[in-house]
């Protein structure tokens, strides 16, 4: 970057290829190591072209087979041709034969070279011109500025090999300064204009022209084309970025204040659940517990029921007892236990044991008793109610058919009484001949 605005791009050429080659080949040049570092690495910082707009700045004739790869580079990567120089040109010096292929090589060359220097340039383009024209076309491409070849005449070509380049403007800048003084080719571009262009040579170093170059590098010096459309672009961009901010902080408000409903619906129904589970942990604590309480009933009536049966068949034999001795079934305290002969060995605690056996039977056998008693009365009044219910049932059937038998009476009489209070055919027709016959009688009295 220059002081009065613009910048100067430095193009690397053959001359600086060689040179590096020649260094990683042993040359020194008289110069010590740091020395040749630096140098090699100034020339290495070298871009191998600049495109600026529509035009095509580079040191010597494009080719075609260069032309091409920028092409198909633009159209893979959809980037800047100026971003060639680092994806590939500056990777390029890992060696001197990758290099090589950049290198304007004389004579033979490779199938792989893409810059070289053509022994008859002329033939070459009219050869090659028409596919170079449309290639720099899609490359949108209209105007080139190269070196490398001097004009003896100190003179800038304008429009070289025109007649096989249509509409492709190439100027040969290389007047031989060193030989033959001051030598240039200076040009103004601005969007949207015609690139100004004035010659600066042996020929027309006048007052004229250099009123001409004052003029036009008159103030500060323009921004290129590329570097305008490159600040439009980073403006459209940050513009665009504004744009995605706003969204993105609108985008995390509503992501805000949905996450916060969402966990305000999540707490909501962790505690409904919450309750949900204690309810059903209630209600599973109620189940068991009736579970539990209903086999414990339905295990009092089994025993009941065995208890009964035991009874019904006891019964019988205790009734013949008691019938023969006015004692209490298997009462202790009036029972007098006869013992043969046989067993006045036995001791007292056996007696005891024995008598504690009678009375906890005499017990249950009252419960049972009891129990029997409820049992039949239950079963007498049921009997009784399925009875009475039989009567009821009886009594409404029998007053349903009186009632149907009293409704088809009722019906018959009222179907006889309209009957007879309807007047037949016969006695319609005398009435009508007596009405007549009365009239006439009237008419001819009167």
């Amino acid at each position: 970057m220059l002081d009065s605005g613009g910048f100067a791009h430095l193009l690397a050429g053959n001359h600086e290829q060689e040179i590096w080659q020649k260094i990683q080949n042993g040359e020194t040049y008289g110069l010590l190591d740091d020395e040749l570092e630096e140098l090699c690495h100034f020339i290495e910082t070298l871009d191998l072209f600049y495109v600026d707009g529509p035009i095509l700045f580079i040191h010597a004739y494009p080719t075609l087979e260069f032309l091409r790869v920028l092409l198909h580079y633009k159209e893979v990567t959809g980037h800047a041709l100026n971003q060639f120089n680092n994806d590939h040109y500056k990777k390029s010096f890992k060696s001197v034969e990758s290099l090589s292929q950049y290198s304007y090589t004389k004579g033979q060359m490779n199938d792989h070279y893409l810059l070289y220097d053509m022994e008859n340039i002329g033939s070459y383009y009219r050869k090659n011109g028409l596919e170079i024209t449309t290639i720099l076309a899609e490359l949108e491409i209209d105007c080139i500025i190269h070196g490398h070849r001097p004009q003896r005449s100190g003179i800038q070509i304008d429009y070289e090999f025109s007649k096989w380049l249509s509409d492709i403007r190439m100027i040969g800048n290389d007047t031989r300064v060193k030989s033959e003084g001051l030598g240039a080719t200076l040009m103004r571009t601005d969007i949207g204009r015609t690139a100004q262009v004035i010659f600066i040579n042996s020929r027309n170093s006048n007052k004229k022209t250099r009123k001409k170059s004052r003029h036009l590098l008159r103030l500060s010096a323009p921004e290129s084309a590329t570097l305008q459309q490159k600040i439009s672009e980073s403006k459209q961009c940050r513009e665009l970025n504004k744009k995605i901010d706003n969204i993105n902080q609108t985008h995390k408000k509503s992501l805000f204040a949905a996450e916060n409903k969402l966990q305000a619906q999540c707490t909501s129904h962790l505690l409904q659940q919450e309750e949900l589970q204690e309810e059903l942990q209630q209600k599973n604590g109620l189940y068991l517990t009736s579970r539990d309480q209903i086999k414990t009933l339905e295990a009092n009536i089994g025993l009941l029921e065995n208890k009964l049966q035991q009874h019904d068949k006891q019964q019988p034999a205790d009734q013949n007892l008691n019938n023969e001795k006015e004692v209490p079934i298997l009462g202790v305290s009036n029972f007098s236990l006869e013992v043969p002969q046989k067993q006045n060995n036995i001791t007292e605690k056996t007696l005891e044991n024995l008598e504690q056996s009678s009375m906890q039977l005499q017990q249950e056998l009252k419960k049972s008793n009891e129990t029997r008693k409820q049992a039949v009365d239950y079963l007498r009044v049921c009997h009784e109610s399925n009875q009475n219910m039989s009567t009821n049932l009886k009594q409404c059937t029998d007053d349903k058919t009186e009632l149907e038998e009293v409704y088809n009476n009722v019906e018959k009489i009222k179907s006889t009484e309209k009957k007879e209070n309807t007047p037949g055919k016969e006695t319609i027709y005398i009435a009508i001949i007596s009405s007549v016959l009365t009239g006439l009688a009237v008419f001819f009295l009167f």
